[in-house]
């Protein structure tokens, strides 16, 4: 929740963006907010569902369900190869570690308990601020943004992907999506003029 009379939309990164971002954090070893940004952007789940999985939930799957505390419903997530990868290079690091605990939080902290949303929020802010991302209002809602805007990119900009991303992200609308996305009308009628 943002302060009164703040502006809390956090824009979400182009997806080229996402990656150069992710190979900088595990390059420098960042990897708590390099496997949160890497789940985020690629299942499209709110903060605090990702900040409840834990590893047995993720690690050795294909796919996963996750009851949203927001919503209460059930999703299924399906994980691919670059998400599988990303687990498999924290768990090595962590085994090596001995920090490695199959039934431990996917981002504990340093007591073994799931990172608070606050502490995820202010690692943005660093980050944003170290790697020199332009992003407004960086906060942990910028993976899921991410997710949604390389969603409707890949599906050309559809009116369907808009559909799908509504069901997925629990919205009452499609009108609700566009907003939470950010989709201007400016942008849309661009889709109309590039057919």
């Amino acid at each position: 929740m943002g302060r009164l009379g703040k502006s809390t939309t956090c824009s979400g990164l182009a997806w080229d963006e996402m990656l150069v971002l992710l190979h900088n954090l595990k390059k420098d070893g960042r990897l708590k907010m390099y496997l949160f940004i890497c789940c985020g952007s690629y299942f499209g789940l709110r903060a605090g569902d990702l900040l409840r999985l834990k590893w047995q939930d993720v690690i050795d799957r294909d796919d996963f369900y996750v009851a949203e505390k927001k919503t209460g419903k059930t999703r299924k997530i399906t994980v691919n190869a670059s998400v599988k990868e990303a687990l498999e290079f924290v768990k090595a690091r962590l085994m090596l570690r001995k920090k490695y605990q199959p039934g431990g939080f996917l981002f504990a902290n340093k007591w073994g308990g799931a990172l608070s949303l606050s502490y995820v929020n202010k690692e943005f802010h660093k980050i944003v601020k170290q790697y020199n991302i332009n992003t407004s209002n960086p906060s942990s809602h910028l993976c899921r943004k991410t997710f949604g805007r390389r969603v409707w990119s890949q599906d050309n900009h559809s009116e369907r992907s808009l559909i799908y991303l509504s069901e997925i992200f629990g919205h009452a609308s499609v009108a609700t999506t566009r907003r939470y996305l950010g989709i201007t009308q400016a942008q849309i009628a661009d889709v109309y003029m590039k057919l």
